[in-house]
């Protein structure tokens, strides 16, 4: 089962301003957690990506990968479908290092980041800071009609 995915993605030089606003127009905090995501894109179609995503909480990690396939990018919209996320464990990272080795994917990033995901109806912000690289994103992801709503509002928040 996959997922489509209708999202704005875009560099911000400050994320305050769309953290605010979630919080000033009802949008709830779901998570602010710190992660190191590994991307990796297949061999001979870069728009198929994997992603290993580890999740740091106190002394309780987890890592998890995904898929991803994007089928149009215009500006900083993308539309792509999305794989459920398979639990990894310590016991099977190398099977599935060697099977994204198999099908020809090779990493393309090691971030660190904090992200910030907040939600209202069908809206999802994820709001990353990243560390490695240095750099600042939005996304704003979810029903096409309001995900484009919401991205007029704050497109141009803190540029």
């Amino acid at each position: 089962m996959t997922n489509l995915e209708y999202e704005h993605s875009f560099n911000v030089k400050n994320i305050e301003p769309y953290i605010d606003f979630c919080k000033n127009n009802g949008f709830v905090e779901i998570s602010v957690v710190s992660q190191n995501r590994i991307v990796f894109e297949n061999k001979h179609n870069n728009k198929i990506i994997a992603r290993l995503t580890t999740e740091f909480f106190d002394n309780n990690n987890t890592c998890h990968i995904d898929f991803k396939n994007v089928s149009s990018k215009q500006g900083d919209l993308n539309i792509s479908t999305e794989s459920m996320p398979l639990k990894v464990k310590a016991k099977n990272k190398d099977v599935v290092l060697s099977i994204l080795s198999t099908l020809d994917f090779v990493e393309v990033a090691n971030n660190l980041r904090t992200r910030y995901v907040y939600t209202k109806e069908n809206v999802t912000f994820e709001i990353d800071d990243y560390t490695r690289p240095q750099m600042k994103v939005v996304a704003i992801e979810g029903k096409k009609e309001e995900v484009e709503f919401v991205y007029n509002q704050v497109k141009n928040l803190s540029n």
